[in-house]
């Protein structure tokens, strides 16, 4: 990264480790809500989808020590496997949020990460609600800094 780039890094850095919850509008967070709303039952919607299945059987002989939920089937693999599924059983019906300038998905790979770390190290709803506001924020950032090159390679 040049010098003359290296601010744009800096300064979302800057806004994320700055964020406080009560500069966050109402309606944003009634907007996230609606979010981890939408995320839990789109997870729950595609959790016994056949490409669910199928995931689950390929991820379950490399599973670690249960540590938190996929929602709707009830295993309880390691993190990263649960938030990488979560994630998938969020997308698998295509039901999931979708901002359009990027078009993408933001809402799943943040909440679902969110919530298998949530079952490592408790957070209060406000600290999660929270970091899901700022989730889906940086990466519709990142996004929309990216757009169109990114959606053009896949």
């Amino acid at each position: 990264m040049t010098g003359d780039q290296s601010h744009v890094t800096k300064s979302l850095a800057q806004f994320v480790a700055g964020s406080q919850w009560d500069a966050i509008p109402p309606e944003v967070r009634c907007e996230g809500v609606r979010g981890l709303l939408n995320f839990v039952g789109c997870a729950l919607g595609g959790a016994r989808d056949e490409a669910m299945d199928i995931a689950v059987s390929v991820l379950a002989p490399f599973f670690g020590a249960p540590q938190a939920i996929v929602i709707g089937r009830g295993a309880r693999p390691d993190a990263l496997n649960a938030a990488f599924l979560n994630a998938a059983s969020a997308n698998v019906l295509e039901y999931d949020d979708t901002h359009l300038g990027t078009v993408m998905h933001p809402a799943g790979p943040v909440a679902s990460g969110l919530f298998a770390l949530a079952e490592l190290r408790p957070v209060s709803g406000r600290e999660l609600l929270h970091a899901f506001i700022i989730g889906v924020e940086t990466s519709c950032r990142v996004g929309l800094a990216v757009m169109p090159t990114h959606y053009r390679r896949g």
